[in-house]
């Protein structure tokens, strides 16, 4: 079994979900579902964190990452497969340009570097 871990920057990339669906729509039990779908996903890697495929943007990234859609949001993670540990990098809305939301951040909460 692997470890889960959320970095900062997805953790408020959930919490600016949440929120706004909650107040911008004035559907609090559609904020709560989203936020139970993304727990029960995200918590699905924990048993298979290859589950899910991976992600290839037109310009390689510094690192492999996977991506989860949960309802209209892309979960953006990787596999550290000598700590076995799955780390959460960013939570998106899926129908953003996902492409201009990267590169993500490294393990640090600081992007990655281009080239």
């Amino acid at each position: 079994m692997y470890k889960l871990s959320y970095l900062p920057l997805a953790n408020r990339d959930i919490a600016d979900a949440v929120n706004y669906i909650a107040e911008a729509f004035a559907a609090p039990k559609a904020a709560f579902d989203l936020l139970n779908a993304l727990d029960e996903s995200i918590s699905r890697l924990k048993e298979l964190p290859y589950s899910c495929r991976v992600y290839r943007p037109v310009k390689p990234l510094a690192q492999e990452y996977r991506i989860i859609t949960v309802k209209n949001y892309a979960v953006f993670y990787t596999v550290n497969e000598q700590e076995k540990l799955v780390e959460i990098y960013r939570v998106i809305y899926a129908k953003r340009e996902l492409e201009k939301q990267l590169p993500l951040p490294n393990s640090h909460g600081l992007p990655d570097r281009e080239g």
